[in-house]
C-alpha cells in the first residue's frame, strides 16, 4: 500500500492551519489530524465533511454576565441525521433584521470524506463582539439567559454547503445554542432543521444576531450594515436607554420596530420626552446644549430620574435659575413674560434676583424672580425707588418728577431715591414738600400744611412753596422766606404799613381787619388793606373819630394830641360838634359825636368830607366817577372856569361842582372841552358829528362872522359856527424879471416863506434839481426864456430840505386842498393855458364859498378865480399840486 503525505492550509477563524493528509490506496479514505476544520473551511471534493471536535483542545473559558445557564436538552432532527452526497453548492442571502431565519451569507462548502471525527466540547459561554467588547447596564429590561447546550462529544458536519452539529455517539443532529470551544464561539443550529443560523435570528422571543461568515453569536457592540446595535452577554440585542461604562457614555437604541435596536443620534423623542444624543458617537447629553439649527439652546436633565431628558419651564440647575420655554425648551434670555409675570434672564440664561441693570435701565426682581412694579424699598440702601408700570417702560427705575396715580413725586436723578420734605427744583425755581408720613410717603403736597410744628402753604396747581404775602380764598396771608405762615404784627416796610395775622386757630394766620380785640387790647385795621390804624381815626362803623396811640391801641379819656387835650368816651369816641381840627386834620361833627361826610353845605358854601377818613378835602378830587375842584386853602367847592397851572389847562366846573367834557353853552357862547381831560379847546376843532370846522377864541368862546387871527383871516357861520371860508394873506412874489421861466419856483418861494422859512426865489432857484424829465427836476434854465418846467415830485426835495416835509397832492380832492388852506398852508397847483401860457404854476391861498384865492408870480398880484375856472386849468395840467 503506496503511503502519500499532503499538507493542506485551511482557515480555522482568523488562523490559517497546516493540516497532513495520509492518503491510502485500499481504503481511499483521507485522514485528518491537528486542529479541526471550522464551519466556514473549504473542503476539497467529498460529498461530506466531518469535523471531530478535540475534546482535549485548549478551550477559551468565559465568564458569564448572568447567573448560570441551564443546560439545554440535546434535540436530535432525525430528518436531518441522514447524510447524503451532495454537489457543492454557494448560497448567498441577506439577512433582515426582522427575519426569523437566515440562510448561510455568502458561503462556501465542499463535501469530503473524513476518516475521522472529532470530538465537539460544548458549553455556556458569554460571547465578545469581534469588534468592541463593554459592560452595559439597561435600566428598563430584565436579563435574559440564554440556554447554552453542552455536548462532550460532537462533529461539525457540512452538507451541501449547511453546517450541522452531529452527536458522536449518536449520530444525531444537535440544535439550539452550541457552544465551541475551540473557536471560542456560540452558534446556534436551528430546531427546524438543524442548519447552523447566520444573521439575525428571532429566538424565544429575543433578537440575536449571528455572523454571517462564521456563524458566532455576537455580542457587545456590532456595527451591522452601518448602524450599530448592542448585544448583552448572552446575545440578546438591547434596546432602550444602555450605560456604557468603558466608553463613559449612556445611548439609546431603538425600540421602534422598523430600526429595532439602532444605536440612535441627534434629538430623539423618547416616550414623551425629547432626548439628544451625539451625532457622532450616541452618546446621551446632559447639561446645556445648543442646537445651532433651531437657534435655541436647551437644557438636557443631569438628574439620575430623569437623566437626558429635555427641561422645560423654571428650573435650577447648579443653585441658579433658569427658564425654557414650555413648548419648545428653548432657554430664555432677557425680560420674559411668564403666566403674566416678567423675569428676566441674563445672556448665560441665569434668572435675576434683586436689582440689575438691563440696557442702562435699573429693574428690581425678588427672590422668586419676577419682576417688581411700584414702589419698592431697598433697605440696604436705605431708599424707597418706583419701577414704572407703564408698557413702553415696564420695571423700569423711574428718576426726577413723575406723577403716579395722579399724585406727583420726586426720584433722585442719580440713584432713584424717593424724596421726601422740601425740595428746590431749580428748572422750575419753585420749592416743594414731598410728604415724609407713610401712608403718603413721598407724594406732593398741596394747599395748607402743618409740617414739624409749623404752617406752610403750597400752592394748589403746582405744589410751590409760598412765601411773602398770598391771597388764599380771599384772605391775605404772610409766609417768610422759609415758607412759614406768620402770625401776630407783621410790618411790611414796601407798603409802609403794620399788619396783623390772626393767632386763632380757626382762622390762623389770616389778615385782620376793623375793629380787633388781641390779648385785651383794642386795635383798628384799615378795611381795605388791613393797616394798623393809629393817631386820629374815623370809624366807618360807628360814625365817630377815635385815637390809636403809635402801638395802634385805642385810647380813652382826657388824651394829649400834639399838646392839646382831647376828650374820648369809654368806649374811645371823640367827644364834639362842628368843625373840629385834630392832629392837622378837619373834620365837621354833627349831633352824638358823629363824623359828617360827604357833600356839606356851611354858611352857603359847599365842603367834601372823605366818606372813609372823614377828613375835608382839598385840590382836584374824583368822587363817584365826577372831578371836583375845592379850594386848597379853605376846601369850598369851585365852580365856573377853572385854571390848573400844574396840567396846562382850564376846565369849567358846572353849579354843582362837576367839571364838564364836549361842547358846552355857558351864558349864551359855545365852548369846547377835551372829552378826556376836559380841558378848554381854542383854535380851529373840527366836530366830526356836525361835520364841521370851527374856531374858538383864546377865551374858548366859538367865532362867528369874519375875523382875523394873525395873517390868516377866517369867514365863519353867523348861526353854526362853521367856516366857510379862509384868507391866508402871504407876500405876493413876482418870477420876473430874474426867473422868466421859473414860476413853479417862485410859487414854492412863496409857499415856504409863508411857512415861515427864509428863503428868497433866487436861492431856491439854484437849489431845484435840474433834469431832462419835469418829475426829476427842472427842464432847461429858469434864469432864461428857453427854461421849460419842473413837476411836483421834481421840486419836492428843496420844500423837504426847508420844513422837513412835503406831500404831492397831484389829483388831490377840493376838501384835501381847502384843508391845507384851513390849517395855514398854502398849495402850490399847476394851472394850463392861463396868461398865454401853455404851463404856469401859482399859489393858492384861500377859498370862500365857491371862489379861490391866489398870488399869481407872473403878475405878481393876489387874484381869485371861481372853482370852476379853477378846475378847467387844473385839469388840463394834470391836476398837479404840492403842499407840506
Amino acid at each position: 500500500m503506496e503511503k502519500k503525505v499532503h499538507y493542506k492550509m485551511y482557515k480555522a477563524g482568523k488562523k490559517w492551519v497546516f493540516v497532513m493528509l495520509s492518503t491510502v490506496a485500499l481504503t481511499g479514505i483521507m485522514v485528518m489530524s491537528g486542529n479541526i476544520a471550522k464551519a466556514d473551511a473549504v473542503a476539497q471534493s467529498s460529498t461530506e465533511q466531518v469535523a471531530k471536535i478535540d475534546t482535549t483542545s485548549a478551550t477559551t473559558t468565559s465568564t458569564q454576565a448572568t447567573a448560570q445557564v441551564e443546560k439545554a436538552t440535546n434535540n436530535v432532527n432525525e430528518s436531518n441525521a441522514a447524510q447524503t452526497s451532495a454537489t457543492t453548492t454557494t448560497e448567498q442571502s441577506s439577512v433582515n433584521a426582522g427575519a426569523t431565519s437566515s440562510s448561510q451569507n455568502n458561503k462556501q462548502a465542499t463535501t469530503t470524506s473524513v476518516a475521522a471525527s472529532q470530538n465537539t466540547s460544548v458549553a455556556n459561554k458569554d460571547q465578545v463582539s469581534s469588534t468592541q467588547s463593554s459592560t452595559t447596564q439597561n435600566s428598563e429590561e430584565p436579563k435574559v439567559e440564554t440556554p447554552v447546550n453542552t455536548a462532550d462529544n460532537a462533529s461539525q458536519k457540512n452538507v451541501n454547503g449547511n453546517w450541522y452539529l452531529v452527536d458522536n455517539n449518536t449520530g444525531k443532529n444537535l440544535t439550539g445554542f452550541q457552544e465551541i470551544k475551540y473557536q471560542n464561539k456560540v452558534v446556534y443550529y436551528a430546531p427546524s432543521n438543524a442548519q447552523m443560523q447566520y444573521g439575525w435570528q428571532d429566538i424565544n422571543n429575543n433578537r440575536y444576531y449571528f455572523d454571517t461568515f462564521d456563524g458566532a453569536m455576537t455580542t457587545g457592540q456590532k456595527n451591522i450594515n452601518g448602524n450599530w446595535y448592542m448585544f448583552d452577554a448572552q446575545g440578546v440585542l438591547q434596546t432602550g436607554f444602555q450605560r456604557i461604562e468603558s466608553q463613559n457614555k449612556t445611548v439609546y437604541y431603538s425600540e421602534d420596530k422598523d430600526k429595532l435596536g439602532q444605536m440612535q443620534y441627534g434629538q430623539k423623542n423618547i416616550k414623551g420626552n425629547w432626548y439628544n444624543f451625539d451625532t457622532y458617537d450616541g452618546a446621551m447629553k446632559t447639561g446645556f446644549v445648543t442646537i445651532p439649527s433651531q437657534n435655541k439652546t436647551v437644557y438636557y436633565s443631569e438628574d439620575k430620574a430623569k437623566l437626558g431628558q429635555m427641561q422645560y419651564g423654571k428650573t435650577k440647575v447648579n443653585g441658579k435659575t433658569y427658564y425654557f420655554d414650555t413648548y419648545d425648551g428653548a432657554m430664555k434670555k432677557g425680560l420674559t413674560n411668564i403666566n403674566g409675570n416678567y423675569y428676566y434672564f441674563d445672556n448665560s440664561g441665569v434668572m435675576a434676583t434683586n436689582q440689575k441693570n438691563i440696557n442702562g435701565n435699573w429693574y428690581m426682581f425678588n427672590d422668586q424672580g419676577i419682576m417688581q412694579t411700584g414702589f419698592v424699598h431697598i433697605p440696604s440702601q436705605g431708599k424707597t425707588v418706583y419701577y414704572s408700570k407703564d408698557k413702553d417702560k415696564l420695571g423700569q427705575m423711574l428718576y426726577g418728577q413723575k406723577n403716579i396715580n395722579g399724585r406727583w413725586y420726586n426720584f433722585d436723578t442719580y440713584d432713584g431715591a424717593m424724596k421726601t420734605g422740601f425740595v428746590y427744583i431749580p428748572s422750575q425755581n419753585k420749592t416743594v414738600y414731598y410728604d415724609e408720613n407713610q401712608s403718603t410717603l413721598g407724594q406732593m403736597k398741596y394747599g395748607f400744611q402743618n409740617i414739624n410744628g409749623k404752617t406752610y402753604y403750597l400752592d394748589t396747581f403746582d405744589g410751590s412753596m409760598k412765601t411773602g404775602q398770598k391771597n388764599i380764598n380771599g384772605n391775605w396771608y404772610m409766609f417768610d422766606d422759609k415758607g412759614v405762615m406768620k402770625v401776630g404784627f407783621v410790618t411790611i416796610p414796601s407798603q409802609n404799613k403794620t399788619v396783623y395775622y390772626s393767632e386763632d386757630k380757626a382762622k390762623l394766620g389770616q389778615m385782620q381787619y376793623g375793629k380787633t380785640g388781641i390779648k385785651g387790647k383794642t386795635y383798628y385795621f384799615d378795611t381795605f388793606d388791613g393797616a394798623m390804624k393809629t393817631g386820629v381815626f374815623y370809624n366807618k362803623e360807628t360814625g365817630t373819630l377815635q385815637y390809636y396811640g403809635n402801638n395802634g391801641q385805642m385810647n380813652y379819656g382826657n388824651v394829649v394830641i400834639n399838646g392839646k387835650v382831647y376828650a374820648f368816651d369809654a368806649a374811645g369816641n371823640y367827644l364834639g360838634k362842628g368843625n373840629v381840627t385834630i392832629d392837622g386834620h378837619d373834620y365837621y361833627l354833627g349831633n352824638n359825636n358823629q363824623v359828617l361826610v360827604g357833600f356839606q353845605k356851611i354858611s352857603n358854601n359847599t365842603y367834601y368830607y372823605n366818606k372813609d377818613n372823614g377828613q375835608k378835602e382839598y385840590g382836584q378830587k374824583n368822587i363817584d366817577g365826577s372831578w371836583y375842584m375845592f379850594d386848597d386853602k379853605t376846601g369850598i367847592m369851585k365852580t365856573g372856569f377853572v385854571t390848573i397851572p400844574s396840567q396846562n389847562k382850564t376846565v369849567y366846573y358846572g353849579n354843582n361842582g362837576q367839571m364838564q367834557y364836549g361842547q358846552r353853552n355857558i351864558d349864551g357862547h359855545w365852548y369846547m372841552f377835551d372829552t378826556y381831560n376836559g380841558a378848554m379847546k381854542t383854535g380851529l376843532v373840527y366836530i366830526p358829528e356836525q361835520n364841521k370846522t370851527v374856531y374858538y377864541g383864546s377865551n374858548g368862546q366859538m367865532q362867528y362872522g369874519v375875523f382875523r387871527v394873525g395873517k390868516i383871516t377866517y369867514t365863519a357861520d353867523h348861526i353854526s359856527g362853521a367856516i366857510i371860508g379862509v384868507y391866508n394873506d402871504a407876500e405876493v412874489i413876482g418870477q420876473n424879471p430874474e426867473l422868466p421861466t421859473g414860476c413853479e419856483i417862485t410859487a414854492v418861494t412863496m409857499m415856504l416863506r409863508y411857512a415861515g422859512a427864509n428863503i428868497n426865489k433866487i436861492q431856491l432857484a439854484n437849489e431845484m434839481p435840474r433834469s431832462n424829465n419835469g418829475d426829476y427836476g427842472f427842464v432847461g434854465n429858469p434864469f432864461s426864456v428857453t427854461g421849460w418846467w419842473v413837476f411836483p415830485t421834481g421840486v419836492a426835495p428843496v420844500v423837504n430840505k426847508h420844513l422837513g416835509h412835503s406831500q404831492v397832492m397831484t389829483g388831490a380832492s377840493l376838501e384835501s386842498i381847502k384843508n391845507k388852506l384851513l390849517n395855514g398852508h398854502l398849495v402850490v397847483a399847476w394851472v394850463a393855458n392861463m396868461n398865454g401860457f401853455v404851463n404856469h404854476a401859482i399859489a393858492l391861498t384861500g377859498y370862500n364859498g365857491n371862489t379861490l384865492y391866489y398870488n399869481n408870480p407872473w403878475t405878481a398880484r393876489k387874484e381869485s378865480m371861481s372853482v370852476s375856472s379853477f378846475y378847467t386849468h387844473w385839469n388840463a395840467d394834470k391836476q398837479r399840486a404840492l403842499s407840506y
